[in-house]
């Protein structure tokens, strides 16, 4: 907004001073106009004395100006064309005289004809040898040049003031938009570490009550509380991230993941985890990859029944459960986070799966398991794929 303000700002002093620049410049350009036109009639006047004369020649002169123009004596208005009501008042007039004839050169002044009122610049000249000044005027108003130029100034600075609005809010929105997804990233952490951190302590809670023969589980659940933390810790860091960072090289696939698995040998649920792994090298990051299994069974565990079956076929990772499954219509939400099945999920397990899968270039889909449950695919591209060029954050 400050943006939208500074420029709009900038555009209509510019505007404003174009302005006055060329109103000044028309003027100039009258009143030089006018002291020509001033001299001219003063020349043709014969002075005599304090009078002057015309004769037939000087008629025919005036009925070819275009304009306002005059002979005045201090006996009153001599000659006015096109008539005396386009002359300024009387007194305005008698001012003008004094100054023209004990001045040194013309007088040059603006103001309004007796009869419509309207603003008149004018130029007032003595004749020389003579008491008779001729008064030479031209309309003030800006002529229809001067108008559409204004119009246009205006169009102009609406349009570049609407342009840099629209500008404005689109950088800002470039500039803000790391912030709030650090945000939401930062929101999304807390979310997930108070549920993961909530079962822990309360089995240390009833622990306490029932008395001290529960230190060893107390014991236990510090352990999982500690390891806990740790991937959370872990999701954090690879979720702000920058993708590009990540060193992608050759990587046994099956060992990644018989070393992810056996972390949770010692976890409930952890013995019904079902290896069928073949040989498989993959192109990728091993922390990356082994954060990713371990998200994807330890979602197999929580919100399915067992087993839980890990297999790798080639370049195909399969992880299914024997739970409910997730609904074709949510399932892009899920990838997405933020969303989850089960009461009290945070659905960011399954959401960084699929930013891992999107560093590594492989194609990540949920489908249906026999009989039934969640069956999630991770197809990578195999060793001698390139790597992709970015991947979304």
């Amino acid at each position: 907004m400050l943006f939208a303000i500074t420029t709009a700002m900038c555009l209509v002093v510019l505007a404003v001073m174009a302005s006055v620049i060329d109103s000044r410049s028309h003027t100039r350009e009258t009143y030089r106009e006018l002291t020509v036109l001033a001299e001219q009639l003063a020349r043709s006047a014969e002075s005599s004395g304090p009078e002057v004369r015309f004769d037939a020649q000087d008629v025919a002169t005036w009925t070819s100006i275009d304009g306002t123009f005059a002979y005045v004596d201090p006996a009153g208005i001599v000659v006015a064309s096109p008539s005396q009501r386009a002359l300024p008042t009387s007194a305005t007039m008698t001012d003008l005289m004094t100054r023209a004839r004990h001045g040194d050169g013309a007088v040059r002044t603006r103001a309004p004809a007796v009869g419509s009122g309207r603003p008149v610049d004018w130029v007032v000249l003595a004749v020389p040898y003579s008491d008779t000044v001729v008064f030479a005027g031209a309309s003030a108003t800006a002529p229809p040049d001067h108008r559409r130029l204004d119009l246009l100034l205006v169009l102009t600075v609406a349009g570049l003031c609407a342009l840099g609005t629209a500008l404005g809010h689109l950088l800002s929105g470039l500039a803000v938009r790391p912030s709030i997804r650090s945000i939401e990233q930062h929101e999304q952490f807390l979310r997930e570490a108070a549920h993961e951190l909530r079962t822990p302590l309360a089995v240390m809670r009833l622990a306490l009550d029932d008395g001290s023969p529960h230190l060893g589980s107390i014991s236990t659940q510090v352990t999982r509380m500690s390891a806990l933390v740790g991937r959370l810790l872990d999701r954090a860091r690879i979720r702000s991230a920058d993708p590009a960072s990540f060193e992608l090289e050759p990587v046994r696939l099956d060992q990644v993941i018989e070393l992810a698995v056996e972390e949770f040998e010692d976890t409930e649920g952890g013995s019904d985890v079902r290896l069928d792994l073949d040989p498989s090298v993959v192109v990728g990051h091993a922390e990356l990859l082994a954060q990713a299994v371990r998200n994807l069974v330890e979602n197999a565990l929580r919100h399915g029944t067992g087993p839980v079956v890990v297999a790798l076929r080639g370049d195909v990772l399969t992880v299914t459960d024997r739970g409910s499954g997730i609904p074709v219509r949510r399932r892009r939400g899920v990838l997405e986070g933020g969303r989850t099945t089960a009461a009290g999920g945070t659905g960011t397990g399954l959401a960084i799966v699929s930013w891992v899968a999107d560093v590594h270039g492989a194609d990540l889909t949920l489908g249906d398991a026999e009989p039934h449950g969640l069956r999630v695919t991770l197809t990578f591209p195999g060793p001698s794929a390139r790597r992709p060029r970015s991947a979304p954050r």
